[in-house]
């Protein structure tokens, strides 16, 4: 398989380059700075003044400019480049770097495909025989996939192929309450090629509990992290619009409330066997942050999606309790070797304040005070998903504002903390108050319980 990076030789790195704008970069930043013999550089599209303030040095661009990007790398002098966000990816700015002899962390834009291409993934997942594959077709014609939701009775997920910023997924019954708003957002994604095709992946519908694994990957070396419940949802109760994410919480040890070991051992094992399908497919070692996504149903688990790099907020549960430097992760890797992660025994909630008219109006003003010196002696921790605009506006672009991140022995006594932090927070915000609480997660056990093939 090819490979420019010689994963025998010894390898040293003090200057990084991270590429991405929000708070997933922030909270990797902040990590990667625990070792002060490492300066840590920044390529994003806004000035996110969560990492602009930890970074020894920066540059503001668009995250499609692949030439920009590595120029600015080249620049530095960095190690190592490390691409946290997607749309770089799928459009090839580690093939880019290491024609230049950088150390990239990262797919190639081959291999991104298993998130920049939704047809291709569940292709993928088909020709090998992976297991945790619904029902699903890839449509060109806006017609014939009407036709295949219709033999579905309606009961289906719609989805442009390609990257969406996490709000392209639309399914009926949520988003999309009768047959005709199926119609209307199947031909809608062909006629404004929503995704960037005018292609469309119609699946079945699944119901159960939905819940994330990330890991770090470089060839046949899979190291996994805890289990992470995220909450798209705009509404309590996980209903109203699909957002990026309002939130999520991860518990003490590896598994959420609802799961087993075996659910996790199984959503693992799933994600092995689609990594290595993968390198047999493209013919390339994949390395960088594999994330999975997965939902436990009375039928067992099934795959929704893959992404190629950390979730966020996902990734601010996992970073936050994480023992080790990211760096000697990923070195340790690209040396060929596997080095056990550690977690504090602690379980983390997350939760996003957003500007109250987000998802529907976008690059919204964030109207929010904080005093982050009392949040952090709460033990609650602040991460941007949001810069400030040519005006010192602080904006949340195509995201979505503020992420607090509190840890505690429980879900539900991290989910406390947070609410006595936002109470001393003031302006013009909404957020999901049920997030981490006792009466949510218990309605996922009892949800998970009543699954007469998944007793618990």
């Amino acid at each position: 398989m090819k490979t420019t990076i010689n994963e025998k030789k010894a390898i040293d790195v003090k200057r990084v380059l991270v590429v991405g704008s929000w708070a997933k970069e922030q909270i990797t930043i902040e990590n990667i700075k625990t070792k002060p013999v490492i300066q840590v550089f920044a390529f994003l599209d806004t000035r996110n003044p969560g990492i602009l303030s930890v970074v020894d040095g920066y540059k503001i661009g668009s995250l499609h400019d692949i030439e920009a990007i590595v120029r600015y790398a080249k620049e530095t002098h960095v190690d190592l480049v490390l691409i946290t966000t997607a749309s770089p990816l799928s459009s090839g700015v580690v093939n880019a770097l290491e024609a230049e002899g950088i150390m990239a962390f990262g797919p190639t834009k081959n291999n991104a495909r298993l998130e920049s291409d939704k047809g291709f993934m569940r292709a993928l997942m088909k020709e090998y025989h992976i297991h945790g594959l619904p029902k699903f077709r890839v449509f060109k014609s806006p017609d014939a996939a009407v036709e295949y939701a219709k033999q579905l009775k309606w009961n289906v997920a719609v989805k442009p192929i390609g990257l969406t910023e996490g709000l392209g997924v639309r399914v009926y019954g949520d988003q999309l309450r009768t047959s005709k708003e199926v119609i209307s957002y199947i031909q809608k994604i062909f006629k404004k090629k929503i995704g960037g095709a005018s292609q469309v992946l119609i699946e079945e519908k699944v119901h159960g509990e939905e819940f994330t694994i990330q890991s770090f990957v470089n060839g046949k070396s899979f190291i996994p992290t805890p289990a992470v419940q995220d909450f798209k949802k705009l509404l309590p109760g996980d209903t109203g619009p699909n957002t990026a994410s309002m939130g999520s919480y991860s518990d003490a040890g590896s598994l959420l409330p609802f799961m087993t070991p075996e659910d996790y051992r199984t959503a693992v094992n799933i994600m092995k066997e689609t990594l290595e399908a993968l390198q047999q497919k493209t013919g390339e070692i994949c390395r960088g942050f594999l994330y999975g996504q997965f939902i436990l149903t009375a039928d067992g688990i099934k795959v929704l999606e893959y992404n190629f790099r950390p979730g966020d907020p996902e990734w601010l549960n996992i970073v936050s309790i994480l023992e080790e430097n990211i760096i000697d992760i990923i070195v340790n890797l690209l040396e060929g070797k596997q080095i056990p992660l550690h977690f504090n025994n602690n379980a983390t909630v997350c939760k996003y304040l957003v500007p109250k008219r987000y998802p529907k109006t976008l690059n919204e003003e964030v109207r929010i005070s904080v005093d982050e010196r009392t949040l952090r002696q709460m033990g609650v921790k602040l991460f941007y998903s949001a810069g400030y605009d040519d005006e010192g506006i602080l904006r949340n672009g195509s995201e979505r504002g503020i992420a607090l991140v509190a840890e505690a022995n429980t879900i539900s006594a991290a989910a406390m903390i947070l609410e006595q932090a936002i109470e001393i927070t003031s302006g013009d915000f909404y957020y999901r108050k049920d997030i981490g609480t006792k009466e949510l997660i218990d309605s996922k056990i009892r949800k998970i319980r009543s699954f007469t093939s998944c007793p618990r």
